[in-house]
């Protein structure tokens, strides 16, 4: 989230309904404002953060837990809890910075940081992440309090450790959450928490209170300061999407996330600013399982001759750029070349499509009211398939492309990339499958794709990395494994006096200030 915004001049009557819950004061010019009212787009599906699977449970998860290392302001890593690392083809050594404490007191030592990280590791964890963060091999992870350091070796070259261990499901939980995973996963476990903020008041459907730690000393040191103080109360309202523009205009909200239609109520009010965030891909996604119909490349790339990228962009995020892969231009070994995707062609794709049954699913959140798969049903009924679509919430639509694979064949699928690889997205659909500790949700097979990844994951140099990165996407482009679309942002409008920075392009509501 970023932007900055808020203006003072809030009614007392405004400030008093929500006095007790918020924290601010009632006053006109100099009051003390101390709270932030944002709005998530749903209930977070869980607390602990190797267990997310949604943007609002890594949102919340970045509030609550730090991490080992973290993102600067333009992309490149700082220290988190580990003040220093060293890093080879299959080990980095973690060197854990004195005086990082729980919310319970408890002292952040590397005994706590590698439970943690060994819980991530687990597999009997079932962490979405875990080969993200640790690669296909096992981890093995030791702690040395005398020395102050956390040593994970790897089984199998990962070259991706130190981004992995950035994003906020690796975020590190501390004793008190570990022993009770259920208290963990309903965030009630205050102890649990080692981020400046902890979770003080959950009502599904309607909001979510965080409090400042008044012993919190732990904030980034980024390469230039952030302006402003931290908040000392965050409230976020859920479930009022399309509303969200009215309250910050009706000074309900203070900083929250606007959807693109919305934007030019704010273009010409000097009171707000916006700041536009990118948050990871969309793209076009095949259940490549014997019981879809797109196990057949030809009727993949029949799809790919029918879909308008373009109509399909202006529908899911009209700010987000085409992309030729599954990351930008400014993502390293990104492809660029959109010679690789197919040219729209509707009366090959309809003498390919005729007759074929398609289960389309989708979320409500991608497009307005879930139209990005509406749209694609609309495409295929019109080219003769005889597609049925089933848009859903967010929660229950990702535990269907993982749990329930025989309900499904083709989907509008969005990454959250907080690593900013091509690696997070193309994980998704092509090397090992979910159910074998990967992360492909789509069982692709790709043999010369899925080596070139793996060997890339590997590479001691940058040079060979971006050469097996090529080979991977190429191979997977040829028999398209998945139709790229856009990059996702996210404009986030500010009222004046409110201010949110996005380290390397990322959301991170910790960087969340109220300006002096």
């Amino acid at each position: 989230m970023l932007g900055q915004g808020r203006g003072r001049a809030v009614s007392a009557a405004l400030c008093a309904g929500a006095l007790l819950l918020s924290g601010c004061t009632t006053g006109g010019e100099g009051a003390d404002w101390e709270t932030i009212r944002g709005a998530w787009i749903e209930d977070p599906t869980t607390f602990d953060p190797a267990l997310t699977q949604t943007t609002d449970d890594y949102r919340a998860a970045r509030l609550a837990f730090d991490t080992v290392v973290r993102r600067d302001l333009d992309g490149e890593l700082v220290p988190g809890l580990a003040e220093s690392w060293e890093q080879s083809a299959d080990r980095v050594t973690l060197t854990i910075g004195a005086g990082h404490t729980c919310a319970d007191g408890t002292e952040i030592t590397p005994t706590v940081v590698a439970e943690s990280l060994e819980y991530l590791a687990d597999p009997d964890t079932k962490s979405l992440h875990t080969s993200g963060v640790f690669g296909e091999g096992e981890a093995a992870i030791t702690a040395d309090d005398d020395a102050g350091e956390v040593a994970i070796e790897l089984s199998e070259p990962h070259s991706e450790v130190l981004p992995g261990l950035a994003i906020p499901q690796a975020g590190v939980i501390c004793p008190a959450g570990l022993a009770d995973p259920e208290g963990l996963a309903a965030g009630e476990v205050e102890g649990a928490f080692s981020g400046p903020y902890v979770l003080t008041e959950n009502r599904r459907g309607v909001n979510y209170h965080f409090a400042l730690r008044e012993d919190y000393d732990s904030w980034v040191e980024y390469s230039e300061p952030l302006e402003g103080t931290p908040a000392k109360y965050l409230e976020f309202i859920v479930g009022a999407e399309d509303a969200v523009a009215n309250q910050l205009l009706s000074g309900e909200l203070d900083v929250a996330p606007v959807e693109a239609e919305e934007l030019s109520r704010f273009a010409d009010d000097g009171g707000f600013g916006t700041t536009t965030a990118t948050t990871g891909e969309y793209y076009i996604m095949f259940n490549h399982r014997e019981s879809s119909p797109f196990r057949d490349e030809g009727l993949r790339r029949a799809v790919a001759r029918l879909i308008d990228r373009e109509a399909l962009r202006e529908i899911v995020d009209p700010e987000g750029e085409l992309i030729a892969t599954l990351g930008d231009d400014t993502m390293q070994c990104a492809n660029t070349d959109e010679s690789l995707l197919l040219d729209q062609d509707g009366d090959a794709a309809s003498d390919a499509l005729d007759g074929v049954p398609v289960k389309v699913v989708g979320s409500d959140a991608i497009g307005p009211n879930g139209s990005a798969t509406v749209y694609v049903r609309e495409r295929l009924n019109a080219a003769g398939a005889d597609a049925d679509l089933q848009n859903t919430d967010v929660g229950s639509w990702v535990a269907r492309l993982y749990d329930e694979p025989e309900t499904w064949d083709v989907t509008v699928y969005a990454t959250v990339n907080n690593m900013g690889t091509i690696s997070w997205g193309l994980t998704t659909v092509l090397g090992e499958w979910h159910e074998d500790g990967g992360r492909n949700m789509t069982h692709s097979v790709n043999p010369e794709a899925a080596e070139a990844l793996e060997a890339a994951l590997s590479a001691e140099s940058d040079a060979e990395m971006c050469r097996h990165w090529d080979t991977a996407q190429r191979a997977a482009l040829e028999t398209v494994d998945f139709i790229p679309l856009s990059m996702v942002t996210q404009s986030i409008v500010s009222r004046d006096g409110y201010a949110v920075e996005v380290p390397g392009g990322r959301e991170d509501a910790t960087t969340l200030r109220i300006l002096d």
